[in-house]
């Protein structure tokens, strides 16, 4: 196609030769350039419209591996706190750790269930007797002893105090005494030792019994830092 040009007259040559001409020939190129320049923008407000689309995209994609890697750590941790709950209790299971029973003894029972028993694990037993407020009372509080160092190696025993000691004095009752190694450590008599019959509680318990023996009711961590001590102990006169 042959390209046309604008036909100019002399008259034309003549005023463009003085510059009248020079604004329209500006304009002309002006609106050439503004047509080019929002052919420019349209196809800049595309890619940017598609870049703007992308980024959303990433973002989704993104937030969605988060949230997949997120759900499966949870997962993870779960089977792992599972396992952990499963082993410990596989662990109290294989070293007599299970609820530690509160276990009313006979006299003939004693020294099976007392000095044998204390010859590997402290003992505590209570000694009580019927119709006795204080008796009652010290009983409901070592039955939450026995229950909040369930997982202790301490053992928990109760007994009629005439059946195992015939002729025992009844202003002696309740008496807790301490047994180990098949002896007794301590006899603490009365309930005004733990509090009185308004004070007595689990932790009076406790700090009493710590008192003279700090082999007694100590939980777990305790026992496995004792028992580490005296592994040390064996080594170092071992080698010494």
């Amino acid at each position: 196609m042959t390209k046309q040009t604008k036909q100019t007259t002399e008259w034309d040559e003549v005023q463009k030769k003085f510059g009248n001409f020079v604004k329209e020939e500006d304009e002309q190129r002006k609106g050439t350039r503004t047509m080019c320049d929002e052919k420019k923008e349209e196809t800049n407000a595309i890619f940017d419209e598609r870049d703007d689309e992308n980024d959303e995209n990433d973002e989704d994609e993104e937030e969605e591996a988060f949230m997949k890697s997120y759900r499966e750590k949870r997962i993870a941790e779960m089977i792992f706190m599972r396992k952990e709950e499963k082993e410990d209790e596989k662990e109290e299971k294989n070293n007599n750790f299970i609820w530690n029973e509160y276990i009313n003894v006979s006299h003939e029972q004693w020294t099976k269930e007392v000095t044998e028993v204390s010859r590997s694990h402290p003992v505590l037993v209570l000694l009580t007797k019927e119709n006795s407020k204080a008796c009652y009372l010290l009983e409901r509080v070592m039955e939450d002893v026995a229950r909040t160092y369930r997982t202790s190696r301490t053992k928990f025993r109760r007994a009629e105090a005439r059946d195992i000691i015939p002729n025992y004095p009844e202003r002696n009752v309740p008496t807790l005494i301490l047994y180990r190694n098949g002896d007794v450590v301590e006899n603490i008599v009365g309930i005004e030792q733990f509090g009185g019959m308004s004070g007595v509680n689990t932790e009076t318990v406790r700090r009493r019994v710590r008192m003279k023996s700090d082999e007694f009711l100590m939980d777990r961590g305790e026992e496995e830092a004792k028992e580490a001590e005296k592994r040390r102990e064996k080594e170092t006169a071992k080698n010494g």
